[in-house]
């Protein structure tokens, strides 16, 4: 049986947190006994904190935190580390969807998704992974929000589908981190949430309608499942409406390179290399 994650006195930083998905997460993560960290740009996220820490007190903070910012980004990390004294969750939540071509020809919005589901997911797992590698006995978890978008192209909307498609690539290429520090993602369909009612989307669009909506809870017990679940690393949970998840594992020969990285690393360090 796969070791369980204590989540008592851990202490995690989730991304656009302020509402949704990323607001649910952040409450079940003080439900389990851990401490929270919410960034996000809504000023909405002081109201959310404020809640929290009612329901158990001094257990959650916000800070503004803009993900394409890579400054504002590593200041996150830095207030969860001097406000709780460590860091070993990060919820990399924050997303934003992208527009038709025909609606974005400057590529404004395009450029915008890339700068928040790529470049600021990478940039805040960096942050964190630099904090994790200044100690030997530091141990952490990333959790990405991928999307089934990442498997389906998405003609109104290209630019997420392809950010969505380089997230699931971003955790499996981490999965040699594990044990020291496990990288998973969720990949739901649509899920319920604001972010449906899009202008260019809503609820009655033909993809939203033919996939149906998937609860938010839904997808943050397999958040909790990703932490908690030792024994995974680089992999991705495929969640859908109506069905059982289902697991996609990092990919042997990605597990095999880092499996010879780590044999040369250590067998360079042997001879004081």
């Amino acid at each position: 049986m796969s070791a369980q994650y204590d989540f008592q006195g851990k202490v995690a930083v989730v991304t656009g947190g302020a509402r949704s998905l990323g607001l649910l997460t952040a409450q079940t993560l003080v439900r389990r006994g851990a401490k929270v960290v919410i960034g996000d740009v809504l000023p909405s996220g002081a109201e959310a904190v404020a809640h929290l820490n009612e329901e158990a007190p001094d257990t959650a903070i916000f800070q503004h935190c803009d993900v394409a910012d890579t400054s504002s980004l590593k200041a996150l990390i830095d207030v969860a580390v001097a406000r709780f004294g460590r860091l070993d969750i990060l919820v990399n939540n924050a997303g934003v969807f992208d527009r038709p071509w025909e609606q974005d020809q400057a590529g404004d919005y395009a450029r915008r998704c890339i700068d928040i589901n790529v470049r600021g997911l990478i940039d805040g797992t960096f942050h964190a992974l630099q904090y994790w590698g200044q100690d030997e006995g530091r141990q952490g978890v990333v959790i990405n929000l991928a999307s089934t978008a990442a498997y389906t192209p998405m003609e109104f909307m290209a630019a997420y589908a392809a950010s969505k498609a380089a997230v699931v690539s971003f955790t499996k290429s981490l999965s040699g981190l594990a044990p020291k520090v496990r990288v998973n993602a969720v990949a739901p369909g649509w899920v319920d949430t604001n972010l449906v009612d899009t202008e260019h989307i809503g609820r009655n669009h033909y993809t939203v309608l033919f996939a149906g909506l998937i609860e938010p809870p839904t997808v943050v017990a397999q958040i909790m499942r990703l932490i908690e679940d030792e024994s995974m690393a680089g992999d991705i949970m495929i969640i859908r409406k109506d069905m059982e998840p289902v697991l996609c594992t990092a990919p042997k020969s990605i597990q095999i390179e880092a499996h010879m990285a780590n044999v040369m690393r250590e067998r360079a360090a042997a001879k004081g290399e």
